[in-house]
């Protein structure tokens, strides 16, 4: 069972983390302003926590998982035994890795699923509460206070983060060398301690992918804005990843355009960009090749990134649902690939293997099932007007669909203004409610505020009964 306390712990660390780090390919590294830093091996494993006092531990992480056996809580429990106050430490759980071969997050997973942590270590990098405070905002402080408590055992499966002070950014390029270049690490993470942000410097990663639909400038029509991007699964769905509109050239977006606008389709799904304009869908055909500089699968707030699994077939594109997908961090376009397909070879969702080997990258796909929603309230108004009869309509319902669809609103409240007499004759009102006393509270005011003299209520000649829609 999780508990809410930890999780909330968790949950919270990663947020404030996740709020501060920016994603950059390890050649763009001049980009991060000069001034002191700290530079650290970025570990391929899993982010865990742990917390520390006299006489007892918790090691976790997000979703409830806990570890109370093996080397690495042993460690930690012996530990606890010999501070001072109290302590929420952040680390990185890894393999121990080889010569030949740098540690991999699959191989975490693996091990935590067969229940053998005998081959894992725990390096600290973080220090999240300190005698139950806020921890030294400055990074600096933070990594004192954490080699004063690592000093304090000698297991080989605890660790601290090796880590490099440094008074500019210069040196990092020798640092790309030592650990990354070396095979040692995956990337580095630097951290600046003027501005408190998180740099996080990555190989770019290289997708072949296909065009889904475009949007176009404003100011130039002729031009592509936006692609909307995604990857075909085993089940022949398309998986939307996400969108690029980052070219190499002025010309891309116009020879783009050309080869988009002939192969526009139809689509009952409808999609909006970033600046709020319409995607417009194309059939299947255009492969083109991104690179970024990460991949995301949770938001800032910790949840799962949601995005539409798609079909395409004689009448165009149609949703599927909205699951677990990934988000581009920094995506750029490189080039048109006239020499793939978009089949299940050349765009396959398994692509994103080699980079999120643990995570589940095809869940069902199928079409939620939903419950009907159940009307509570109804209530309709006429009057004679000018040009006619002005009808005012109300409607109340519970959706029964919160818990089957993640955001789906739990009651709705909807009033319909009808007055012939007006150049916009129809207007329409709709409110979500968390609970039907809420939805009443709308109903209510609604009524109150466009109901007055004259409106006559129809009464119907049965009683207005609970009805399904």
């Amino acid at each position: 069972m999780t508990d809410p306390r930890l999780e909330t712990i968790s949950a919270r660390y990663k947020n404030t983390v996740a709020s501060r780090y920016r994603a950059l390919k390890l050649e763009d590294f001049a980009q991060i302003p000069s001034g002191a830093c700290y530079v650290s091996p970025k570990i391929d494993g899993e982010l865990w926590l742990a917390e520390l006092e006299k006489g007892s531990i918790a090691f976790f992480a997000k979703g409830g998982r806990i570890i109370s056996d093996g080397p690495i809580y042993t460690a930690l429990k012996s530990l606890a035994g010999s501070i001072d106050q109290p302590v929420i430490v952040a680390g990185e759980l890894h393999s121990q890795g080889t010569a030949e071969r740098r540690p991999r997050v699959g191989d975490v997973a693996s091990a935590i699923a067969n229940n053998d942590h005998s081959n894992l270590l725990f390096t600290l990098f973080d220090l999240v509460a300190f005698n139950n405070q806020a921890p030294p905002v400055s990074y600096g402080e933070r990594f004192k206070l954490l080699e004063g408590i690592i000093a304090k055992q000698s297991a080989p499966a605890l660790q601290l983060i090796e880590t490099e002070s440094l008074l500019d950014t210069k040196p990092i390029q020798k640092l790309i060398k030592r650990w990354v270049d070396s095979g040692m690490a995956e990337g580095l993470v630097v951290r600046s301690e003027l501005l408190g942000e998180i740099y996080k410097l990555k190989p770019s990663l290289s997708l072949d992918v296909v065009v889904v639909g475009f949007t176009t400038r404003a100011a130039t029509l002729s031009q592509v804005r936006s692609l909307l991007l995604g990857l075909r699964r085993t089940d022949d769905a398309i998986q939307l990843i996400g969108a690029c509109g980052n070219f190499p050239g002025e010309s891309m977006r116009q020879e783009l355009f050309q080869k988009l606008e002939s192969l526009e389709c139809s689509s009952s799904f409808r999609h909006s960009s970033s600046d709020g304009n319409l995607y417009r869908f194309v059939k299947p055909e255009v492969v083109v090749e991104i690179n970024c500089t990460d991949l995301q699968v949770e938001g800032g707030d910790g949840q799962p990134i949601r995005r539409w699994a798609l079909q395409y077939c004689d009448q165009g594109w149609k949703g599927l649902i909205d699951i677990p997908s990934i988000s581009l961090i920094h995506p750029v376009m490189v080039r048109t690939r006239p020499d793939k397909k978009a089949d299940p070879i050349d765009i396959r969702l398994a692509q994103l293997n080699e980079y999120l080997p643990n995570h589940n990258l095809e869940p069902s796909a199928d079409p939620r099932q939903l419950p009907a929603s159940e009307v509570i309230r109804r209530q309709v108004w006429s009057k004679a007007g000018k040009s006619g009869l002005a009808v005012r309509k109300l409607l109340v319902w519970s959706s029964g669909k919160q818990n089957s669809w993640p955001g789906w609103p739990a009651w709705l409240v909807h009033f319909t203004d009808y007055s012939p007499d007006r150049q916009a004759p129809l207007d329409r009102t709709l409110r979500t409610a968390r609970d039907q006393n809420e939805a009443m509270a709308i109903a209510d005011a609604l009524v109150l505020a466009n109901i007055k003299k004259g409106w006559k209520e129809f009464i119907p000649v049965k009683d207005n009964k609970k009805t399904k829609a």
